[in-house]
């Protein structure tokens, strides 16, 4: 079985971490913020100053208050951050755990093996001579090293994260209030999708961002998020028949519907809406990798122009020339910023598919 959801949607891409740490900071000081607002409109007495300040002063107070808690829940040990590193793969067996006496003696060792491998710090006069860059290349040799030490016992506790991650997430935007606090507050619904990448997206990826090549973890999925006007989604069901044999199947879906041609220009409303809610909530655009695809069109001209056009990931990977793959590179890298700088939020097609077998 499969179940198809598809949206049309004026939404802005918004970082998943950003986006679950501002709700659950904004959830949290609630009580303080209604408590601001309350004491500003009706507080009485010669000594309640604060309900003399202007709506400009009390809207920059509450986002410092939101700022605070949004660093309270961004350092916490086992945080949004955290989770959402292990969920992706980005993780690294280092960044877990090491009792003190064992990282001491991974320093020890790292540092006698650095000097091994370059006899020309050695000087005769001189004694040890290291370079100005000892301890970048201290660190990195470290964190290999406690790589290699953890990564058998951290393979268990980074699965529980992606399993928890995909759990918390749900908990937090639906069973938490978190997109009905987003709706009441702003005006808007939060969109997120577990996407599983192909093999293309995860090449792209470990081959050409810091963050994924050191991984030691195989990547498999994105947490991608949107915040949209709040809009009428379609949904419908597709079956798998056993046509070609006991041990395939085969599953085929379609389905049309009509656009609301009123619902295709955002309204000024709608645009300080998404404008409140950035703010508030301390979010910019953030377009991941993997959604990169052709834009749609219901009348492209014939001759398109290939600047309006965007940039697709797979076309990188078939690329033969080393020369061509990094050209290919900086053009995804400039789509990917050319998008967060543009104007937000704009008109995409959302659709999401679940498949099961029974």
């Amino acid at each position: 079985m499969g179940d198809n959801t598809a949206a049309l949607v004026w939404g802005t891409p918004v970082h998943p971490v950003n986006l679950l740490v501002s709700i659950d900071a904004f959830r949290k000081a609630t009580p303080i913020l209604h408590s601001l607002r309350l004491c500003n409109q009706f507080g009485q007495g010669k000594d309640v100053h604060i309900n003399k300040l202007s709506k400009e002063l009390i809207d920059f107070i509450e986002e410092e208050v939101l700022t605070i808690h949004r660093r309270e829940e961004e350092r916490l040990e086992l945080g949004w951050a955290q989770r959402h590193h292990c969920f992706q793969g980005t993780c690294r067996p280092s960044e877990h755990l090491c009792p003190p006496k064992i990282y001491d003696a991974i320093v020890k060792v790292a540092y006698q093996d650095l000097c091994e491998e370059h006899p020309e710090w050695y000087h005769l006069e001189d004694g040890l001579e290291t370079p100005e860059n000892l301890d970048e290349l201290l660190a990195k040799r470290i964190n290999e090293s406690r790589d290699q030490y953890y990564f058998g016992s951290t393979y268990d506790f980074c699965s529980d994260s992606r399993s928890e991650w995909l759990a918390d997430v749900r908990k937090l935007v639906d069973l938490k209030g978190g997109n009905a606090m987003v709706r009441k507050y702003f005006g808007l619904d939060i969109f997120i999708m577990q996407e599983n990448l192909d093999r293309e997206t995860t090449c792209y990826l470990k081959d050409y961002e810091k963050l994924f090549s050191e991984t030691y973890s195989e990547l498999q999925q994105a947490t991608i998020c949107y915040l949209v006007i709040p809009t009428q989604t379609a949904q419908w069901s597709m079956r798998f028949n056993s046509l070609f044999g006991p041990n395939e199947r085969f599953g085929e879906s379609a389905n049309s519907m009509l656009l609301d041609r009123n619902s295709l220009d955002p309204t000024e409303e709608h645009q300080q809406r998404f404008a409140r809610a950035m703010r508030q909530l301390g979010l910019k655009p953030s377009v991941h990798p993997s959604q990169l695809q052709t834009a749609l069109s219901a009348a492209p001209p014939i001759t398109a122009s290939s600047s309006l056009r965007q940039t697709s990931v797979h076309k990188v990977i078939m690329k033969k020339s080393d020369e061509e793959v990094e050209k290919k590179h900086a053009a995804i890298n400039k789509r990917i910023r050319d998008l967060e700088q543009s104007q937000w939020p704009k008109l995409m097609l959302l659709f999401s598919q679940v498949c099961f077998e029974c």
